[in-house]
């Protein structure tokens, strides 16, 4: 299926970034469903490593992530954390989007920080409390995930208009701050691991 596409099936998906490399082997594979359901996956490979998953860096990753938001965005996005974990990305006051507070998941050799997408402007009506934003570490390369959001730009019998927005703003800037995170987040792996 071509870039554009528009596929009969309810439900097929539609390939809004396929998959494609963002710099420093991060992969971005990012598809947006007929029902205007979101899944957008960026993958930093890192060959020859050997990256230990654990529960207490992926917390720190999770926690890390919302901070270094914070920084880059600011002085226009404020990112506020409460202190059970739960998150609100705030524009003048205005909330963008919101999570509430994470869940630890382990398995298949990866340990993952799960951030439950709750509410937001960015969120479609009625989608709420839909979908997740999630961090993995697995032994050989760092994941950053938005699976099963529905965001308020695109959904079904939305116009070309409002997805071609979407795709060159929200999802444009997401996979940017992935990629960007990601190799962040591998320095700190790295640098933890080296000998002083």
């Amino acid at each position: 299926m071509g870039r554009g596409d528009e596929s009969a099936v309810p439900g097929a998906p539609r390939v809004v970034g396929k998959t494609a490399v963002l710099g420093a082997n991060v992969v971005d594979e990012t598809v947006v469903l007929c029902a205007g359901e979101v899944r957008s996956v960026q993958t930093l490979h890192v060959p020859g490593a050997c990256l230990s998953p654990g529960v207490q860096e992926v917390r720190e990753a999770g926690r890390a992530y919302f901070a270094w938001l914070d920084r880059l965005a600011r002085p226009f996005l404020r990112v506020l954390c409460s202190p059970c974990g739960a998150v609100a990305a705030r524009l003048c006051g205005v909330t963008l989007l919101s999570f509430r507070a994470p869940e630890i998941l382990e398995g298949s050799g990866r340990v993952a920080i799960r951030f439950p997408i709750a509410a937001g402007l960015l969120v479609r009506r009625g989608m709420q409390d839909r979908g997740e934003l999630r961090l993995e570490l697995h032994a050989d390369r760092l994941v950053m995930a938005v699976e099963g959001y529905h965001p308020a730009l695109v959904g079904p019998g939305s116009s070309g208009l409002r997805r071609w927005l979407y795709e060159r703003t929200q999802a444009a800037v997401h996979r940017r701050v992935a990629a960007r995170y990601l190799n962040e987040w591998l320095g700190r792996l790295t640098a933890r691991r080296s000998p002083e």
